[in-house]
Protein backbone atom coordinates (compact mmCIF):
# COMPACT_ATOMS: atom_id res chain seq x y z
CA UNK A 1 0.00 0.00 0.00
CA UNK A 2 1.35 3.24 -1.01
CA UNK A 3 0.79 5.79 1.58
CA UNK A 4 1.67 9.88 0.30
CA UNK A 5 0.62 13.02 -0.06
CA UNK A 6 -1.66 13.97 -2.17
CA UNK A 7 -0.73 16.45 -5.45
CA UNK A 8 -2.88 18.67 -8.01
CA UNK A 9 -2.84 15.96 -10.15
CA UNK A 10 -4.50 13.84 -7.73
CA UNK A 11 -7.66 16.08 -7.57
CA UNK A 12 -9.32 13.50 -9.88
CA UNK A 13 -8.43 10.81 -7.93
CA UNK A 14 -9.06 11.17 -4.66
CA UNK A 15 -12.81 13.53 -5.78
CA UNK A 16 -15.32 10.29 -5.69
CA UNK A 17 -14.11 9.35 -2.11
CA UNK A 18 -13.79 12.69 -0.83
CA UNK A 19 -17.58 13.68 -2.32
CA UNK A 20 -19.16 10.30 -1.25
CA UNK A 21 -17.58 10.85 2.19
CA UNK A 22 -19.30 14.19 2.73
CA UNK A 23 -22.57 12.98 1.81
CA UNK A 24 -22.71 9.78 4.81
CA UNK A 25 -23.10 12.15 7.36
CA UNK A 26 -26.28 14.28 8.07
CA UNK A 27 -24.67 16.16 10.61
CA UNK A 28 -22.25 17.52 7.70
CA UNK A 29 -23.68 20.24 5.22
CA UNK A 30 -23.21 17.94 3.05
CA UNK A 31 -25.07 19.90 0.17
CA UNK A 32 -22.68 20.88 -2.08
CA UNK A 33 -21.97 18.64 -5.48
CA UNK A 34 -19.18 17.21 -7.06
CA UNK A 35 -18.18 20.46 -8.81
CA UNK A 36 -18.16 22.29 -5.72
CA UNK A 37 -16.21 19.21 -3.82
CA UNK A 38 -13.08 19.32 -6.91
CA UNK A 39 -13.18 23.20 -6.52
CA UNK A 40 -12.46 22.65 -2.55
CA UNK A 41 -9.83 20.02 -2.94
CA UNK A 42 -8.51 21.89 -5.79
CA UNK A 43 -8.33 25.36 -3.75
CA UNK A 44 -7.11 23.80 -0.47
CA UNK A 45 -3.63 21.74 -2.49
CA UNK A 46 -3.17 25.38 -4.66
CA UNK A 47 -3.51 27.07 -1.09
CA UNK A 48 -1.50 24.82 0.85
CA UNK A 49 -4.53 25.15 3.22
CA UNK A 50 -4.85 21.01 3.63
CA UNK A 51 -3.03 18.07 3.17
CA UNK A 52 -4.46 14.98 1.71
CA UNK A 53 -3.20 11.81 2.30
CA UNK A 54 -3.38 8.90 0.48
CA UNK A 55 -3.84 5.36 0.70
CA UNK A 56 -3.25 3.99 -2.53
CA UNK A 57 -2.75 0.24 -3.94
CA UNK A 58 -2.61 -0.59 -7.51
CA UNK A 59 -3.60 2.76 -8.72
CA UNK A 60 -6.77 2.20 -6.58
CA UNK A 61 -7.77 4.88 -3.88
CA UNK A 62 -8.48 3.01 -0.49
CA UNK A 63 -8.92 6.29 1.80
CA UNK A 64 -8.06 9.43 2.96
CA UNK A 65 -7.00 11.41 6.03
CA UNK A 66 -7.20 15.43 5.49
CA UNK A 67 -5.41 17.56 7.68
CA UNK A 68 -5.92 21.26 8.60
CA UNK A 69 -2.94 23.35 10.54
CA UNK A 70 -3.93 24.88 14.07
CA UNK A 71 -2.25 27.34 15.85
CA UNK A 72 -1.11 27.52 19.43
CA UNK A 73 -0.41 31.11 21.17
CA UNK A 74 0.00 29.11 24.00
CA UNK A 75 2.68 26.99 23.18
CA UNK A 76 3.96 29.07 19.94
CA UNK A 77 3.77 26.15 18.16
CA UNK A 78 1.39 24.71 15.01
CA UNK A 79 -0.45 21.41 15.34
CA UNK A 80 -2.51 19.49 12.66
CA UNK A 81 -6.24 18.71 12.89
CA UNK A 82 -7.41 15.32 11.12
CA UNK A 83 -11.04 16.53 9.94
CA UNK A 84 -11.51 13.77 7.98
CA UNK A 85 -10.83 10.25 8.01
CA UNK A 86 -12.00 7.87 5.29
CA UNK A 87 -11.71 3.97 4.28
CA UNK A 88 -13.84 2.30 1.48
CA UNK A 89 -16.49 -0.34 2.92
CA UNK A 90 -14.42 -3.00 0.43
CA UNK A 91 -11.51 -1.85 2.30
CA UNK A 92 -12.75 -1.58 5.97
CA UNK A 93 -11.07 -4.13 8.84
CA UNK A 94 -7.49 -4.49 6.35
CA UNK A 95 -5.88 -2.00 8.12
CA UNK A 96 -6.03 0.87 6.36
CA UNK A 97 -7.47 3.44 8.97
CA UNK A 98 -4.86 2.13 10.92
CA UNK A 99 -1.80 2.75 8.30
CA UNK A 100 -2.90 6.41 7.71
CA UNK A 101 -3.40 7.22 11.04
CA UNK A 102 0.20 6.13 11.17
CA UNK A 103 0.85 8.50 8.17
CA UNK A 104 -0.87 10.96 10.33
CA UNK A 105 1.31 10.38 12.57
CA UNK A 106 4.54 10.58 11.06
CA UNK A 107 3.32 13.40 9.13
CA UNK A 108 3.20 15.65 11.95
CA UNK A 109 6.86 14.45 13.52
CA UNK A 110 8.48 15.69 9.96
CA UNK A 111 6.68 18.50 9.95
CA UNK A 112 7.53 19.28 13.50
CA UNK A 113 3.94 20.03 15.06
CA UNK A 114 3.06 19.72 18.27
CA UNK A 115 0.75 16.99 18.00
CA UNK A 116 -2.89 16.03 15.66
CA UNK A 117 -6.32 17.23 17.30
CA UNK A 118 -9.20 15.25 16.07
CA UNK A 119 -12.87 14.71 17.06
CA UNK A 120 -15.89 12.13 16.09
CA UNK A 121 -19.21 11.48 16.89
CA UNK A 122 -20.53 10.36 20.48
CA UNK A 123 -22.01 7.24 18.89
CA UNK A 124 -18.77 6.71 15.79
CA UNK A 125 -17.58 3.90 18.83
CA UNK A 126 -15.16 1.89 15.86
CA UNK A 127 -13.48 5.37 14.92
CA UNK A 128 -13.37 5.97 19.06
CA UNK A 129 -11.79 2.59 19.45
CA UNK A 130 -8.58 3.44 16.85
CA UNK A 131 -8.16 6.89 18.25
CA UNK A 132 -7.73 4.93 21.65
CA UNK A 133 -6.22 1.83 20.51
CA UNK A 134 -3.26 4.23 18.68
CA UNK A 135 -2.73 6.37 21.76
CA UNK A 136 -5.32 9.19 21.57
CA UNK A 137 -6.54 10.23 24.74
CA UNK A 138 -10.50 11.81 25.38
CA UNK A 139 -10.31 15.95 25.64
CA UNK A 140 -10.95 16.07 29.68
CA UNK A 141 -9.86 19.30 30.35
CA UNK A 142 -11.63 21.39 27.92
CA UNK A 143 -15.20 21.59 26.43
CA UNK A 144 -15.79 22.53 22.34
CA UNK A 145 -17.90 25.02 21.24
CA UNK A 146 -19.21 25.56 17.81
CA UNK A 147 -21.21 28.73 16.74
CA UNK A 148 -22.55 28.77 12.88
CA UNK A 149 -23.10 32.09 11.50
CA UNK A 150 -23.84 31.04 8.12
CA UNK A 151 -27.74 30.36 7.80
CA UNK A 152 -27.27 28.68 4.12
Amino acid sequence: MELRSAKLSDVDLLLPLFHDYRQLSVSLDSTAGLEESKKWITDCLTNNDATFLLAIKEGQLFGFATLYKGFSSVSLQKYWILNDLYVTSDARGLGVGTLLMAKVDDYAVQTHSKGVELETSLDNRVAQSLYEKLGYLENTQYKCYFKKVRKD
